[in-house]
C-alpha cells in the first residue's frame, strides 16, 4: 500500500500513518489467517530478463463460496518483470490452459513455460499446442518439487488482495467481479525487488493516477 501512495501523494508522517493503518486494517488480519488450499509448488529457475524469456501457469482453488460458482484462480507470472495475469475459471483442465495461453500469446509468445506436473499440463493436447508454438515446457521434478518464492508471495498476495476486498464490500459482489482491480493494483505498484511497477516493466508506460478531489 505504501509504494502505491506515496509516489503520488504526501503529507506530514505518510509513512506512520499508513503503516498504523494497515497495522490494525481488521480485514487485512482477518484475511491473512484464512486458510488456502495448498499454493502450487514449482521448481526453482535460472533468473530471466527479459520479459516472456519465461513465464509459469499456477493454480489457486476453493474460491467457490465467494459468491461465485468459479472455484479456479488461474495465475500467469512473467519472470522477468513481476506481471501477472489472473483468470477464473470452474474447472483446470487442457482446454482451459490452452484458453488462458492463448490469450497470453497474443502479446508475446514466450521462450518457457513452467508448470506442475498437473494431469492438464502433461496431455498430449497440450504438449501439442506449446510444440506448434515452439515454447520450451519446464515441469517440477516428479515427486520432489521445490517451493518457487516468487510464486508463492504473488499467489499470497493476490489471495489475500482478493479477499480483503471480497470481505470489504457490503453487497455480495462476486470475487471474479473484483479480480481485474485486485490485478491491476498488485501490476501497477511498484515491486520491492525491481521499485518499478510491473506494468511499467512490461509495456514501459507509467500508471495514471486520477487525482483525489
Amino acid at each position: 500500500m505504501l509504494n502505491l501512495i506515496t509516489p503520488q501523494y504526501y503529507w506530514p508522517n505518510i509513512t506512520s500513518d499508513i503503516t498504523e493503518f494497515v497495522k490494525h486494517c481488521s480485514f487485512r488480519q482477518l484475511n491473512k489467517k484464512r486458510k488456502q488450499k495448498r499454493f502450487g509448488l514449482l521448481q526453482q529457475v535460472p533468473p530471466t530478463s527479459t520479459p516472456f524469456e519465461c513465464i509459469s501457469v499456477d493454480t489457486v482453488g476453493g474460491f467457490n463460496y465467494y459468491n461465485s460458482t468459479k472455484e479456479f484462480l488461474h495465475i500467469v507470472i512473467d519472470y522477468a518483470t513481476r506481471h501477472v495475469w489472473a483468470f477464473p475459471s470452474k474447472n483446470e483442465n487442457s482446454e482451459t490452459y490452452i484458453n488462458i495461453l492463448k490469450q497470453i500469446f497474443q502479446i508475446q509468445v514466450p521462450v518457457k513455460l513452467l508448470t506442475d506436473r498437473n494431469a492438464a499440463f502433461t496431455s498430449s493436447r497440450f504438449k501439442k499446442f506449446l510444440r506448434n508454438y515452439n515454447v520450451k515446457h519446464l515441469l517440477t521434478t516428479a515427486h520432489h518439487p521445490q517451493t518457487n518464492g516468487k510464486v508463492e508471495r504473488v499467489n499470497q498476495s493476490l489471495v489475500t488482495r482478493l479477499t480483503c476486498k471480497v470481505n470489504s464490500t457490503s453487497t455480495k459482489v462476486p470475487w471474479t467481479k473484483l479480480l481485474e482491480s485486485v490485478t491491476n493494483e498488485y501490476n501497477l505498484t511498484p515491486h520491492s525487488i525491481t521499485k518499478y511497477p510491473p506494468a511499467y516493466l512490461l509495456l514501459g508506460t507509467l500508471p495514471y493516477y486520477s487525482p483525489i478531489g
